[in-house]
């Protein structure tokens, strides 16, 4: 279990300044995150050092990342997105 320390500051390193990643990290941090496991909160945590520039192409699928971990969070962000929007549409 995280402390909300640990949350407030996953939080903020997920607010990236980019309208697109913070459109795509800020909903699955406060709406998926909370109920995932302590592993893939470290898993997000590690996934946030990547930069700007690589996340926006990683989520964008315009480039494919090289670290598994890296893959993993992207797979589990995009397809939290794609729930929502089916869940939305119909």
């Amino acid at each position: 279990m995280k402390t909300e320390s640990q949350w407030d500051s996953l939080k903020w390193k997920s607010r990236r300044g980019m309208k697109e990643l913070d459109l795509m990290l800020e909903p699955y941090v406060n709406d998926y995150l909370p109920q995932a496991s302590d592993q893939e909160f470290d898993e997000y945590n590690t996934f946030l050092d990547c930069t700007d520039l690589e996340l926006v192409r990683y989520l964008l699928r315009r480039q494919t990342p090289v670290d598994p971990l890296v893959v993993k969070v992207v797979n589990s962000i995009i397809a939290y997105h794609e729930k929502i929007l089916k869940e939305n549409i119909g």
